[in-house]
């Protein structure tokens, strides 16, 4: 648009007005499409969800009886999960606290709904691609073999005590995870506490209850404090992968409680960008955030 060109405006008499009925009935049947399309996505997740609950669970296993737990793939490296009273570890192909939401969707599919069912003696293995299964999961002594998927619908077959099922492809997900998926992506542990962050342009430390800077800065108020701590304590890694053996350009120290006990953490600065990596020495893995996390967890500044 030219300098002495001004902006379109139309006046009252460049375009009629739509009757006011006409509006009215617009509207309507405007109001009228979207409660069609609501009631059309509420019949389809509903019966989806039907479908989905069809039939008796695969297994009459408990997964509470469950304490450990082995993914074989082919060309893949075994996959094994270890319950030590209420807590899930990663033993295999490294050890590792393990991501408890991935092991649950593990264990949920012992009760996978089965409708239909026969059994597998007799049966060509090959034709539901169960001779050379995608994945076994072992669950103890117990195992699950997942096949090939049924072409007329979202199901696919699995082996179990020498009967073949059709369950829900999606239970297929979590039996085909890389093993980093089995790891938990929280920095920290639940039951650690912090209580000081040595970062290398300044420290944070809990003092008589509250947190405070060094050196000091009047303008942070103690909200802006907490939040910076609670950032670390809750910090949780976009992913998480064994120890790279990358030179570590600065260092971290982290005072902190666990069970009762007083313990520190050496946290090694691995990148800055395009990934903020820091390498938690005492599990030998490292953990990638975002650059913007990064700028988080090294500035603290007034808001």
């Amino acid at each position: 648009m030219s300098k002495t060109e001004k902006p379109w405006n139309p006046g009252p008499d460049s375009a009629p007005a739509a009757p006011r009925g006409l509006r009215q009935r617009w509207l309507l049947n405007a109001g009228l499409m979207v409660i069609i399309g609501l009631l059309a996505w509420l019949a389809l997740h509903r019966s989806g969800q039907e479908n989905d609950g069809a039939g008796p669970p695969l297994t009459a296993l408990a997964a509470d009886g469950i304490t450990q737990l082995r993914i074989e793939r082919p060309d893949h490296p075994v996959i094994a999960l270890e319950k030590t009273g209420a807590e899930w570890t990663l033993t295999d192909p490294v050890r590792a606290r393990a991501n408890p939401f991935n092991v649950e969707n593990l264990l949920r599919i012992l009760t996978a709904p089965g409708e239909t069912r026969f059994p597998a003696g007799g049966q060509d293995l090959a034709k539901f691609g169960l001779d050379q299964p995608q994945s076994r999961v072992r669950y103890g002594n117990a195992e699950i073999a997942f096949g090939s998927l049924h072409p007329l619908n979202d199901r696919i077959y699995v082996l179990h005590h020498n009967e073949i099922v059709l369950i829900p492809a999606h239970y297929l997900a979590s039996a085909v995870y890389p093993y980093t998926n089995f790891i938990d992506s929280r920095l920290f542990e639940e039951r650690r506490k912090i209580t000081a962050i040595k970062l290398p342009d300044f420290t944070l430390a809990q003092q008589e209850g509250a947190w405070r800077k060094q050196p000091p800065d009047k303008q942070l108020t103690s909200d802006r404090l907490n939040e910076f701590a609670s950032e670390w304590q809750n910090a949780r890694a976009l992913g998480v992968e064994k120890y790279s053996g990358r030179e570590i350009l600065d260092r971290i120290e982290i005072s902190s409680v666990r069970d009762d006990k007083t313990e520190k953490l050496v946290l090694g600065i691995l990148a800055y960008k395009p990934d903020f990596v820091l390498y938690r020495r005492d599990e030998n893995l490292e953990y990638h955030f975002t650059e913007d996390t990064g700028k988080r967890l090294l500035n603290l500044h007034p808001e």
